[in-house]
């Protein structure tokens, strides 16, 4: 048996440690607690350990507030307090940004809607006619009869639906209308007291406060800016062009998913036009005050970072995905621009995974 000490925790929400020249990734650990693994499996250049004794509790240890916290695939940090959490996914950050050599001097914001009852949107499959997640590390299923980060109502409005379902349903509720998919074919959302429609396979984000959230700071920045005109690239149902426009600025919306694209022509009407292409096969784009990005995972790649910055000298950078924004952040250092602020959003608690928000500006 092994005594590790775990040093931090990393992106895949594993503690690691160090002990007998072996790295060891150790999950339902706390930073600074010590544990004796008593096996280990290995896995390419690490050893992965749930079979431990817990040596040395950390004080931001904390009892789940799930009773399929471990058996359900979906969280990995609930047995760390909430805040604990935000400081952990911020290191994280930061040494993403050390690793890849990127020296910022701006200090990312923390922001969260909150922790529980948030989630307006998830996928669950149909098990039995019960909702059901994957199990941590396994293809099956485990039935559950409540979620904690889901909205109380929506949860409720899952177990009377799914029994209609077959197989993995995305679920959608939107607590300011009551509109609830797959139930209904399109769904309204309030955001900052702005409604929008989102048709069924049209994106959103997990709730409509964090939504909100990101438009205020998208807002604060075009203000700051005092942008004039902007586009929105991977802009979905419109949500940052609804903002936008509604305080005058000339928008574009630049989007491929069809649903998508209907969405935005209902929420938007003639205040501002879109160009149906997929934004990654954009060549150039006209010049303009600002552009805002949200792309999915894969980030915006070097071919459309650069396309991006012959055209402002202000850019917008959502990412759900933080390795593909770093790595992106270097095209950008390349033509000339500076961070001017960060936001790490939490939505997603419970989990590693965290948006960010980068600002960016011409140097």
């Amino acid at each position: 048996m092994t005594e590790v000490k775990i040093a931090k925790i990393i992106s895949n929400g594993c503690g690691i440690g160090w002990a007998d020249g072996k790295t060891f990734f150790v999950p339902y650990t706390c930073p600074g607690e010590t544990v004796r693994i008593r096996s280990a499996l290995k896995e390419k250049s690490f050893f992965y350990s749930e079979d431990f004794e817990l040596l040395e509790a950390s004080s931001e240890r904390r009892k789940p507030l799930c009773k399929y916290y471990g058996i359900c695939g979906g969280c990995s940090l609930q047995h760390i307090s909430y805040p604990a959490q935000l400081r952990i996914k911020k290191a994280i950050f930061l040494e993403l940004l050390k690793q890849n050599q990127i020296n910022c001097d701006i200090d990312p914001v923390v922001i969260t809607p909150g922790e529980t009852g948030m989630r307006t949107r998830a996928k669950l499959f149909s098990f039995q006619g019960k909702p059901a997640y994957r199990r941590k590390r396994s293809s099956d299923f485990v039935k559950i009869e409540n979620c904690p980060l889901l909205d109380p109502v929506f949860f409720e409005k899952i177990l009377a639906d799914i029994p209609k379902r077959h197989g993995d349903t995305q679920f959608e509720y939107s607590k300011f209308t009551g509109d609830f998919m797959p139930g209904a074919g399109t769904l309204r959302k309030s955001v900052n007291g702005k409604i929008m429609k989102i048709r069924r396979n049209s994106f959103f984000q997990s709730s409509e406060e964090g939504a909100g959230i990101m438009c205020s700071l998208v807002m604060q920045e075009a203000e700051e800016t005092n942008a004039e005109n902007a586009l929105d690239l991977f802009c979905g149902s419109g949500l940052f062009s609804l903002f936008l426009s509604g305080r005058g600025i000339k928008t574009t919306g630049f989007e491929i998913e069809p649903a998508a694209c209907r969405s935005y022509a209902e929420n938007l009407g003639n205040k501002a036009k879109i160009v149906k292409i997929n934004a990654y096969d954009l060549q150039r784009l006209e010049k303009t005050d600002l552009i805002v990005a949200d792309p999915p995972r894969a980030g915006l790649g070097q071919k459309l970072s650069e396309t991006i910055c012959d055209s402002t000298g202000n850019v917008i950078y959502i990412a759900c995905e933080p390795p593909n924004l770093v790595r992106d952040l270097k095209t950008f250092f390349t033509k000339g621009f500076n961070i001017k602020k960060l936001y790490i959003l939490d939505l997603f608690p419970d989990t590693p995974h965290f948006e960010t928000v980068c600002v960016l500006c011409r140097r």
